[in-house]
């Protein structure tokens, strides 16, 4: 059941490491950011990365492969799979939650919202991968269990990202401006359809109302939660257009 969990979660985590890679710009540049002697949520997020891929490659071997680690580097390996994926998913709402500068990131309901919606994404991406896995129909006792837990997740995250949206509407004008792009401003069309009506409504309704769904199904709702956690996390970052200048001054003069 796991198995092809963690080869899909290891391709996951590698292709967020290519894209960071990329957006550094100059391979040299991520020797520079594990090297600099000062912390910041970035660096210490490549670490992570780089632990979460090391801890993966113990399970993965021993279901590609048919390799047998000892016992204990194996269950040293899924805790270290499970410590390295919580402080993951929590690194880059932490890192945005830290920048004054843009008032509607500056919240403390963005680190919890992204912990929810990786959570959930997570999950469908589990349930994709047993979808496409050698026997998907004999594990629904156990995928009805994942189902249950994704609802709940998906219910926490559509209450977070209401709270997010509330709450920037009543922190100041930078912020209102933010929340209003998503509400109802340029971002609204992509917002409301992908990631409410794609990556929220409809995958709660289908785990829900369906009860012993086929692998298709499980397939399209695995989709459904993948594209509404890439959507959920482009229109937050394309909101954040209005910097609070303020808060940005105080900080430079170490006054935030």
């Amino acid at each position: 059941f796991l198995g092809p969990a963690y080869g899909a979660g290891l391709l996951a985590v590698l292709l967020g490491m290519a894209c960071l890679l990329a957006d550094l710009g100059r391979p040299d540049r991520l020797i520079v950011l594990l090297t600099s002697p000062t912390p910041s949520y970035i660096a210490v997020g490549a670490y992570l990365l780089g632990a979460l891929v090391l801890c993966a490659l113990a399970p993965v071997a021993q279901w590609a492969l048919g390799m047998a680690p000892p016992r204990g580097l194996a269950a040293a390996a899924r805790v270290g799979c499970v410590a390295a994926g919580i402080a993951v998913m929590a690194y880059t709402g932490l890192f945005l939650a830290s920048l004054q500068a843009i008032a509607f990131w500056h919240s403390p309901w963005l680190p919890a919202l992204f912990v929810a919606s990786a959570a959930s994404s997570g999950l469908g991406l589990l349930t994709g991968a047993v979808a496409l896995g050698p026997a998907p129909d004999a594990f629904q006792s156990t995928l009805g269990r994942v189902r249950r837990a994704d609802a709940a997740a998906i219910v926490v995250e559509a209450a977070l990202l209401a709270a997010l949206i509330a709450d920037a509407l009543v922190s100041g004008d930078a912020a209102r401006a933010s929340a209003a792009q998503l509400v109802g401003g340029s971002l609204a069309p992509s917002f409301w359809l992908l990631v409410v009506g794609l990556g929220l409504a409809a995958p709660l309704a289908a785990e829900l109302a369906v009860a012993d769904p086929t692998p298709r199904a499980q397939l399209a709702v695995a989709a459904c939660l993948l594209v509404g956690g890439l959507a959920l996390r482009w229109c937050v970052v394309q909101a954040a257009t209005a910097p609070d200048v303020a808060a940005f001054v105080a900080a430079a003069l170490g006054m935030g």
